[in-house]
């Protein structure tokens, strides 16, 4: 066995390997050729010859990984617009034409189911109301309604009083509550209701 046909293989192999560190290489694949060929009488010039066959496709493929490497494949920049609607965005109340309010009469301990459309004026006693808006949530499982009213009260022989303008809620009745001494006022659901047509 030739110790420069082996130190060629080693190089062809190796070639970023420093030259002292070949040496030993070299010196460490004859030994253990020796011992092979001891052993079980091998033919190392065909496993020289397989080496250096290696060795040749090795050098071959490098070019190519790295013209790989050098051009790697163009970036897409374009730009994807985003869904047009978020899965995950919070769906929007449902805006109704009716109402339902519930008005009490301190005074019988009376209870009483008000049914209207939005924008129509609504008398209980003495008090005059309207529901200018009417909104519920979507979700089955949140029954909530909340509905924009103004109130008033109209007595005899004195102007009518503005007692109450603003939002009240379904859930929280006392959250934005009439103040009255004879009448409680409140809303109790926001629906659509069919409207007659006008004659």
């Amino acid at each position: 066995m030739h110790k420069d046909t082996i130190s060629s293989s080693v190089e062809k192999m190796c070639p970023d390997l420093r030259p002292s560190l070949r040496v030993f290489f070299s010196l460490f694949i004859i030994q253990c050729m020796s011992f092979t060929h001891a052993s079980y009488g091998q033919n190392f010039e065909d496993l020289l010859n397989e080496l250096s066959s290696n060795a040749d496709q090795l050098e071959s493929e490098l070019p190519e990984q790295k013209k790989t490497i050098d051009h790697p494949p163009p970036f897409s920049t374009e730009i994807t617009s985003p869904p047009e609607e978020d899965a995950f965005a919070p769906e929007k109340n449902i805006v109704t034409n009716g109402v339902t309010l519930q008005g009490l009469d301190k005074q019988t301990a009376r209870v009483f189911i008000i049914d209207a459309n939005v924008g129509q004026s609504i008398e209980f006693g003495t008090l005059k109301m309207m529901v200018h808006h009417c909104e519920k949530a979507p979700l089955d499982d949140r029954q909530e309604s909340m509905a924009f009213v103004t109130i008033t009260e109209e007595k005899q022989n004195t102007p009518p009083q503005k007692l109450f303008s603003g939002w009240m809620f379904a859930s929280s009745p006392a959250l934005s509550a009439l103040d009255h001494p004879i009448y409680d006022v409140w809303v109790k659901e926001c629906k659509n209701v069919n409207q007659k047509p006008k004659k």
